[in-house]
């Protein structure tokens, strides 16, 4: 079967902006004029949506010969992504192909610096300064933004939860090095000039590096059981991920280009040539080595992507995470809770400077904050806890959600609410639990489950009057 290579760009761009990536392709053999594709969608349209997007795609595929009427294969693909084009080859997968993965026409997906956890820079892409920082503003589209699409880009949006629900938290997630080779590559470095001024901590200037990553880990924390239930879902996926220090997140494609020769390009050309499980497994070590380098003096982040619903799985949008720091005692920790009541002075002051540090960058989604996000530097809080140590001696972390009442009659049932232990240090070192809370340059999910309950209504022998 023949081999087909499709470019998909991201937001507010096109495809004038790979002609070069093409160019290059071609002069080092990979596919010729007439096997690689552009993929173009109107991203600014305010009135488009993923869905529309995918389904374009879908029926473009046919028309083309890539697919027959049924979706079945009828070319391989090669799918190169930017940005938002990462979580468009997704969502794309994810609905036409779940369920019958061996029908699907796409052998492997490079990314390049994708939004699969978003982007911070989103929700200001609906105003004027967002278009212009992006690069590609015209005076002519300043009224259209795209926003379902950036609705789905925003940090913590409920379209990047979903999804990872059905292509990343499964049982046999089809990323992986026999079914769809899946390559993630993502600069380290944010923006110069003067869109410096748009550079957010962890970023490449436009998406969070650890947001780019496919290896997430889920966590569950039910507080309506009479026991609270914790439960856990480990990365599954099979990826090749790799952060390169010298490129930001234009820089990763304008670099491919066939008059120069650069990091990226040759790492490119190498994925689109592998061929084998085994070539595959050591590609991706290789990758490591490289991410491994670029952090050596460089701070690594974990992001945090919560959400919390009642117990009919419904949003609960007014919460606030507060974080507490205690004098380590083996006393203090009962089931997985902190049951600790009073705090000195020095514990309150290390709580609020640990707290300060972990909610710096704290995003509630627009459209749902029953979704947040925050991201943590890890060398930092480290090096933070360190700090503690020599003030305190070790320490226990841990966490309480604080839920306010709707009215008088209905309210959440806060006693059960518990302070939840996080960890532990020893000698002023974090205690590595099983499961580990830390996991650098990923995105971990957490869902809290609270109890909604009412007054409003009663069962009674005795009629009651208004």
């Amino acid at each position: 079967m023949d081999t087909i290579t499709v470019i998909i760009h991201g937001w507010s761009d096109c495809s004038e902006s790979f002609v070069q990536v093409k160019e290059f392709l071609i002069k080092n053999g990979i596919g010729t004029v007439e096997t690689i594709y552009y993929a173009d969608y109107e991203s600014r349209e305010d009135n488009i949506t993923f869905e529309d997007v995918i389904d374009g795609l879908y029926d473009r595929f046919k028309e083309k010969g890539f697919i027959d009427k049924d979706g079945n294969p009828l070319k391989h693909l090669n799918v190169i992504v930017h940005s938002t084009g990462g979580l468009v080859i997704r969502h794309f997968i994810s609905e036409y192909y779940s369920h019958r993965i061996e029908k699907c026409p796409i052998r492997k997906v490079i990314m390049l610096a994708p939004a699969n956890f978003g982007s911070p820079l989103a929700h200001y892409g609906k105003s004027l300064l967002g278009m212009v920082f992006k690069g590609r503003y015209k005076f002519g589209d300043m009224f259209e933004v795209g926003r379902k699409l950036l609705d789905g880009l925003e940090l913590a949006s409920p379209y990047q939860w979903k999804l990872a629900h059905k292509d990343i938290l499964i049982n046999n997630p089809f990323y992986n090095r026999e079914q769809i080779q899946t390559f993630i590559f993502v600069g380290a470095k944010g923006y110069g000039g003067l869109r410096k001024f748009v550079n957010k901590k962890g970023t490449d200037g436009t998406v969070v590096v650890s947001g780019t990553n496919l290896n997430s880990v889920k966590f569950s924390v039910d507080f309506v059981s009479e026991e609270e239930k914790i439960s856990y879902i480990y990365p599954k996926t099979d990826t090749a991920f790799c952060v390169l220090r010298n490129y930001d997140h234009g820089s990763i494609v304008d670099e491919i280009h066939p008059d120069r020769r650069s990091q990226i390009s040759q790492l490119l050309l190498e994925a689109l040539k592998i061929k084998t499980a085994e070539d595959f497994g050591s590609f991706k070590k290789r990758l490591k080595m490289i991410t491994d380098e670029t952090y050596k003096n460089k701070e690594i982040y974990q992001q945090f992507f919560i959400r919390t619903v009642d117990d009919h799985n419904m949003p609960v949008k007014d919460y606030t995470l507060e974080f507490f720091v205690y004098r380590y005692k083996d006393r203090y920790i009962s089931q997985g809770e902190v049951i600790k009541k009073r705090m000195s002075y020095k514990e309150i002051y290390w709580s609020q400077k640990v707290h300060s540090y972990i909610t710096d960058e704290f995003h509630n989604n627009t459209k749902d904050p029953s979704f947040r996000r925050f991201i943590v530097g890890l060398k930092g809080l480290k090096k933070l806890l360190k700090d503690c140590y020599q003030d305190l001696g070790d320490i226990i972390l841990s966490v309480k959600i604080h839920i306010p009442k709707i009215d008088e009659g209905i309210y959440y049932q806060t006693e059960k609410l518990k302070n939840i232990f996080l960890l532990k240090t020893e000698n002023g070192d974090i205690v590595e639990e099983t499961p580990s809370l830390f996991y650098p340059n990923t995105t971990t999910l957490m869902q809290l489950k609270v109890n909604r309950a009412t007054k409003y209504v009663t069962v009674s022998t005795e009629p009651k009057r208004h």
